[in-house]
């Protein structure tokens, strides 16, 4: 977490609640500028995408470091999920080919 944005989140007891401008000027500033912020506010309005970034974040560190580089590695790949006849949820790839462009 980012010590500015962690600042607020250990305010003493009887100091007042920082303002809201306040807080949305610090997540700018730490969010690398506008079009960043722009970018994960419009991602966090994709159905489903937040509880997806939840399970994920909750995977180990080593868990979600394979994962990252399976997908890294099928980035030029059509990807697709499928659920195997054992109840298993597998990640399948096509190939992509000029037709696909």
């Amino acid at each position: 977490m980012s010590p500015v944005l962690s600042t607020h989140l250990h305010l003493v007891a009887d100091e007042p609640p920082p303002h809201p401008i306040d807080i949305v000027r610090d997540i700018l500033h730490e969010s690398e500028g506008l079009p960043r912020l722009m970018e994960t506010f419009y991602l966090a309005q994709e159905p489903g995408l937040l509880e997806i970034m939840r399970a994920l974040v909750s995977l180990p560190e080593d868990e979600r470091f394979r994962l990252l580089q399976y997908l890294s590695r099928r980035r030029d790949q059509h990807m697709y999920v499928r659920e195997a006849p054992n109840g298993e949820l597998v990640i399948d790839t096509v190939e992509r080919t000029g037709i696909d462009a």
